[in-house]
């Protein structure tokens, strides 16, 4: 389509979002002409569709079709006037374009207010529409923002620049197919392609891929003890952003690739947020954990890995008796705890800052330091291994779809001297491979194994709704660090299986009540996140752990069915339900025909666990899954 549009705005940088998949069809249209904390004049304005005009209004006498929204605006002496300073002021023009190209050309100018004007095209509806705004970010620059489902975002690059109080711009936008470019006194300012509104084939494999929970956790660390690997971490997916958290549990594995918990970590009456626990140590016959409750660091034991965790003088820990660790607790979370070889204990937490700590690690035993890093910026998330004599102690830099990780190396200690690689950026986001933000998260490597992991939280569907993934690490003979590769394929089983049985709802196909419509996932500072979450009932099949299958919220039933193709002979099912540890309560019925349904496995009472598992040995074509109570989604249904 080709838009040309004369009119004079103005915004702040932000950068580029990916293109979407669909054209947009031609058709139904509007611009919209506005203004944010300013007052505005317009004098004329076309727009031409192919080779026909649609508009060419003067502003000479009140012209059918104009609808204002907002603000306050009136025709006189031949201008349009809005003399308000509301953010914004709108008044929208309706159109139909039967080509897909088109132009808009406007005269505005600015007569007060401290930004500048609006000039909005391609608009599908309210919540989806174009605008290119000039003088923006208190007049300082100009950008082309995107209105998509109600979220606005800046697309193509920006352009720097003010506006002057009553001087006449003439603003130009041609829209050619995907192509928009837009000219400020025939002057080009912004070039870019975008595909409209039209939301991406469902791709929730390729966006949130093998994530190594079926559960959306964050700020892992994990321990190899006896044999089992236990999974702390922040429980997150619970709709309040950092004003709460999920109930504090414990994953475990014997090969790394299938995980379970059962019930809370902590006694029942803990009622604290729980944030980003430490790797778990052991020490005079108890288990240490070095966890943020409530946005302290506070130190807590339990006589099994598996909690519960209670204070170290045995009391329950509640917002009534927490016991912040002895440090200065300004701006601390993300505690980590290392042991070297001697025996001797160090914490490291956000902002750099390390302690040596006493043989019963409930004190610190000197001063605290900080860590001199070679980057600066806030950090948190801090971890540090020791690998061949080397010490590596790793941070983040930034945070949302931003998260980085960087790191130092020392040859003396694990307080330094401290040294900064040449390419100390390990981990970063990839496009390729829709991996953004990796952040928070723990470096291990198994016993008996010389190979290394990242295990690490994702951006996920943004906010506190993160999962996490692994990829191997590798060390170059120098000691220094590979830049690791990141590709959410998940590295499988690190010891022998289990159960080595095949799951046989595997890729089979799913029927559900409902499903929840295709949703786009918040971005905060990276314009090349677009991430579209589709949430069909094929993803519980997919085994894969990152996606999920959700029920429409108006779905007072929801259920899966899948057909495994042939009569089979069952013994046991394995559900993972979306939110675990808010519990659930379900039924499970098979059936030979599809038709005449019996009772299988499930339970009335709501119970916090995943995954949720029923055992009977049936023969059945059909197995069919109602939840009853809890959150009306799955990650993985597994029949076997």
């Amino acid at each position: 389509m080709t838009l040309k549009l004369i009119a004079a705005t103005a915004v702040a940088f932000i950068p580029p979002l990916l293109a979407q998949t669909a054209t947009p069809a031609p058709g139904a249209n509007a611009l919209i002409l506005g203004s944010w904390k300013s007052q505005v004049e317009f004098d004329a304005v076309k727009i031409t569709c192919g080779k026909e005009t649609v508009l060419n209004d003067s502003f000479d006498r009140q012209q059918s079709g104009w609808k204002p929204e907002s603000g306050n605006w009136q025709i006189a002496n031949g201008v349009l006037i809005q003399s308000s300073a509301a953010t914004p002021a709108l008044t929208r023009y309706a159109f139909t374009c039967t080509s897909p190209d088109y132009t808009v050309d406007v005269r505005v100018r600015k007569t007060g207010g401290a930004e500048g004007f609006l000039i909005g095209f391609g608009a599908k509806d309210e919540r989806n529409f174009y605008w290119l705004n000039l003088g923006g970010w208190n007049n300082t620059a100009h950008c082309l923002e995107k209105t998509d489902d109600g979220q606005r975002h800046p697309i193509g690059t920006s352009s720097k620049g003010n506006l002057e109080k009553d001087r006449w711009y003439n603003v130009r936008i041609e829209v050619n197919g995907k192509q928009i470019k837009c000219f400020l006194d025939d002057k080009q300012i912004i070039e870019t392609t975008d595909s409209g509104f039209t939301l991406p084939p469902d791709n929730d494999l390729v966006n949130f891929g093998h994530a190594l929970i079926p559960d959306m956790v964050a700020d892992p660390s994990i321990s190899e003890i006896d044999g089992t690997f236990y999974l702390y971490a922040t429980t997150d997916g619970w709709g309040k952003g950092l004003s709460t958290s999920g109930m504090p549990v414990v994953w475990t594995s014997k090969d790394f690739l299938n995980w379970s918990f059962e019930g809370s970590s902590f006694p029942p009456d803990f009622d604290l947020k729980y944030w980003a626990p430490s790797t778990i140590m052991h020490r005079n016959g108890r288990y240490y954990s070095f966890t943020t409750l409530d946005g302290i660091i506070t130190v807590v034991v339990a006589d099994s890995p598996l909690g519960p965790f209670v204070a170290p003088n045995g009391q329950h820990v509640t917002k009534a008796t927490i016991q912040p660790y002895q440090i200065e607790q300004k701006s601390s979370i993300d505690a980590e705890v290392f042991t070297d070889d001697d025996g001797q204990s160090y914490m490291f937490w956000s902002r750099r800052r390390a302690v040596k700590l006493k043989p019963d690690l409930l004190s610190p035993d000197g001063p605290m330091i900080t860590i001199p890093t070679s980057r600066q910026g806030y950090s948190e998330g801090p971890f540090l291994v020791k690998r061949n004599g080397i010490y590596y102690y790793f941070y983040t830099l930034g945070g949302g779809e931003s998260y980085q990780y960087a790191y130092m190396m020392s040859r003396k200690s694990p307080i330094g001297p401290w040294e900064a690689p040449k390419d100390d950026i390990i981990a970063t986001s990839d496009l390729d491979q829709k991996v953004f933000g990796p952040g928070h998260g723990c470096f291990f490597s198994p016993k008996d194994s010389n190979q290394w992991y990242f295990v690490y939280l994702e951006y996920g569907r943004g906010g506190t709704n993160r999962q996490i993934y692994v990829d191997k690490m590798n060390f170059n003979p120098d000691g220094t660090i590979q830049p690791i590769k990141l590709t959410k394929t998940g590295v499988g089983a690190l010891r022998q299986l289990v159960d080595p049985l095949p799951n046989l709802a595997l890729k089979r196909p799913v029927a559900s009540s409902s499903v929840l419509p295709k949703s786009r996932v918040d971005l905060r500072k990276d314009q090349n996140l677009y991430r579209i979450e589709a949430h069909t009932s094929e993803n519980a099949t997919d085994g894969a752990n990152g996606t999920r299958w959700m029920a429409a919220t108006n779905d007072t039933a929801p259920w899966l069915c899948i057909d495994l193709g042939e009569v089979r002979d069952i013994s046991r099912t394995e559900t993972y339900f979306v939110k675990p540890a808010a519990g659930h309560a379900y039924k499970i019925e098979w059936s030979l025909d599809g038709k005449s349904w019996h009772p299988y496995g499930g339970h009335d009472d709501v119970i916090f666990r995943s995954p949720h598992v029923d055992r009977k040995s049936i023969r059945a074509r059909y197995m069919k899954l109602t939840i009853l109570n809890g959150e009306r989604g799955v990650w993985e249904f597994r029949i076997y």
